[in-house]
């Protein structure tokens, strides 16, 4: 799909749909929107006779009898003004995205408001936008073989501005958008994989393929190789599986070799039955999606390397799957990690932290500036914050700081939960260094205090993305399944604190 960006009256633009956005708060006369001179005798009467209210994401179709200009105006609604955030930018446009789908239509054009609260740049509302409307085409169909619909593929989307952008930033921002979705829906796509067909070598073999494709370096440790490393934990996990686990490093070198790099870990769980600490049956149809933290590291590394960002960055990802058998590790097992600290195992379903603490420690040895960590860790986690919010913990304010910035800027939210430290004596253990599980009570938080073990005061940052990892229901910009979550929010903080 080529993106276009112009500068154009949109009541004379020629294309097969213009999408308009307007708030619940635009009035018939529409002074205050200049955008729309063109446009106000066609908008104005279905304003006044509340045939359309510009309710959030609602849309309405407006046919026009004439011979130049749009063929079919859509209007979409954003909702109240005060209450816009850029997100909802992104989730019209995806609404915009799904129509032409549907429709078939082969071009199409998004008139974008001259103003949008909390974005002061034509640049970012055209990544916004872009971003979005590539993402309402979403569908993860790889594995249909009747039921694919023929659909004729988009070959043109127009961004039309009135804020005149210059034209090489506007071109920057678009293509920052197409490297970004594209990122997204690798990971949707790995995540939504059923786990027999995505077993941890075959996650290597995707990883491999990006750093091929983008000039990332790659490692790919195996079970050996994890063993002369003393990888205990990780290897306690994938013991149990008949596929063997592995360990994906990347690296992307954006900047000198003495530069300090930022180190990214994702756990990358293929298959989660709980181990001897078996999962419910009614729990275990998911469990694919285990892996999310590890797909958005992939990803986020491939953009990285696309965006030609300049810093330093190591991706790491170690892969396993979660098995009973006869060679599992069991509840009462004491394991000694990379760190040589010792775990004493409680439940075999608490597995993620095993394989992430040998992953941060391996993270460690590259002497990184800080460490961000992202995994589907806690189901304690979609209890307490949703699945709209992902829990954040750290140990350095200002690492804090910009990734709460760098996930409203986004889309991918989340909210800071406590290190409390008072709460460690929930996993003290009378036989090991300490117990890999302290029952219910504040699961999430007592999650991070474990994986907070494994950072020598290195700035860290925790993301348990459980909840978000996955959507039961569709959104315009985000179908059911896999959502991609923390690909976005990792993007935006490496593009702004290289």
């Amino acid at each position: 799909m080529k993106v276009n960006i112009v500068t154009a009256d949109p009541s004379g633009y020629d294309t097969e749909a213009l999408f308009v956005f307007l708030f619940s708060d635009d009035k018939p006369g529409l002074r205050q929107r200049p955008d729309l001179k063109g446009l106000r005798k066609l908008i104005n009467p279905l304003l006044k006779s509340g045939d359309f209210k510009g309710d959030y994401l609602s849309s309405l179709p407006i046919f026009r009898q004439v011979s130049h200009g749009p063929e079919r105006i859509f209007l979409i609604g954003l909702g109240r003004k005060e209450d816009f955030k850029p997100q909802k930018l992104r989730r019209g446009s995806a609404v915009a995205a799904r129509t032409v789908r549907d429709s078939n239509f082969e071009n199409a054009a998004l008139l974008l408001p001259q103003s949008l609260p909390g974005i002061d740049k034509a640049e970012d509302k055209i990544e916004i936008a872009s971003l979005g409307f590539r993402l309402g085409q979403y569908r993860y169909s790889e594995l249909k073989t009747k039921d694919k619909k023929k659909e004729k593929a988009i070959k043109q989307l127009s961004l039309i501005s009135s804020d005149d952008p210059n034209k090489r930033i506007a071109a920057l921002a678009a293509r920052r958008a197409e490297i970004s979705a594209k990122a997204i829906c690798f990971a949707r796509d790995l995540t939504n994989r059923p786990a027999n067909l995505l077993k941890p070598e075959d996650m290597a073999k995707e990883a491999r393929k990006m750093a091929r494709s983008t000039g990332l370096k790659i490692k790919v440790l195996n079970m050996a190789e994890a063993k002369r490393r003393k990888m205990g934990a990780f290897l306690a996990v994938a013991q149990g599986s008949a596929s063997p686990g592995c360990v994906i490093i990347l690296e992307h070198q954006g900047t000198g070799p003495r530069k300090k790099p930022i180190a990214l870990v994702g756990k990358g769980i293929t298959f989660d039955s709980g181990g001897l600490s078996l999962k419910p049956g009614n729990s275990m149809e998911n469990m694919k999606t285990d892996m999310a933290g590890g797909a958005a590291v992939i990803a986020v590394m491939g953009a990285a390397a696309e965006m030609k960002l300049k810093t330093n960055i190591i991706g790491i990802v170690p892969v396993a799957e979660n098995m009973p058998s006869g060679v599992s590790y069991r509840p009462g097992d004491s394991i000694t990690t990379m760190s040589g600290q010792t775990v004493e195992i409680i439940s075999t379903d608490a597995e993620g932290r095993m394989i992430l603490a040998d992953g941060l420690t391996l993270a460690e040895t590259y002497k990184p500036r800080s460490v961000i960590d992202i995994a589907t860790l806690t189901g304690a986690a979609s209890i307490a914050l949703g699945n709209q919010l992902a829990g954040l913990m750290s140990n350095d304010k200002d690492l804090k700081d910009r990734l709460e910035k760098a996930a409203e800027k986004s889309g991918d939210l989340v909210w800071e939960l406590p290190l409390f430290e008072e709460y460690f004596d929930l996993i003290k253990s009378n036989t090991a260094d300490f117990k890999n599980t302290g029952g219910r009570a504040a699961g999430t938080i007592i999650g991070g205090l474990f994986l907070k073990k494994f950072i020598n005061g290195t700035p860290w940052a925790h993301l348990d993305i459980a909840g978000t990892a996955r959507a039961e229901k569709d959104v315009p910009d985000t179908p059911a399944g896999a959502t991609g979550f923390g690909v976005n929010l990792l993007i935006h903080y490496l593009r702004e604190n290289g």
